[in-house]
């Protein structure tokens, strides 16, 4: 009894401990430390329940692997974001010249902002005001999309200046 006391009362402080390390985080990293947290979390009671018989030892093994398989696919999905947007850098510089950074040529801002070719100022700052709103990281969306959307109206608005 005493011995589960103080295996509790450690993994209580070692909670602690993270959530404060986690604090003196910037706020834009705190999201995938505390994803990180509950996942480990959940794999450590999976794994837990079952060396004490409660599951099946194959759902305590698929419980202990959840942190390594998440991990691999975070790489995986990041490794083909990369690739795809090394293929469209390839595709610019064989095809149009681009007019912005040499990122993004107009009709392709025109296409991420959703918009036809003539579109007016307030036009581009409405629909990359909607986009961004919807999009943004502190919102739920990430910085490629993001900045995806800066360097279209950026592009866009480029002639009017």
């Amino acid at each position: 009894m005493i011995f589960r006391l103080i295996i509790a009362a450690a993994v209580l402080y070692l909670l602690y401990r993270f959530v404060k390390y986690v604090q003196n985080k910037p706020s834009k990293d705190r999201r995938s430390y505390y994803i990180t947290l509950l996942v480990g979390l959940a794999a450590a009671g999976l794994v837990l329940m079952s060396v004490t018989g409660r599951v099946h030892w194959i759902a305590g093994l698929v419980g202990g692997a959840l942190p390594f398989v998440r991990q691999f696919l975070l790489n995986h999905v990041y490794n083909k974001i990369s690739q795809s947007s090394q293929n469209n850098t390839g595709e610019q510089q064989s095809g149009a010249e681009p007019s912005h950074r040499g990122n993004m040529t107009e009709a392709e801002a025109l296409k991420v902002l959703g918009l036809e070719p003539g579109a007016s100022e307030d036009d581009i700052i409405r629909a990359h005001r909607q986009l961004i709103q919807k999009l943004h990281p502190d919102r739920g969306g990430n910085d490629y999309l993001a900045s995806q959307l800066n360097d279209a109206k950026a592009c866009l608005l480029k002639r009017y200046s």
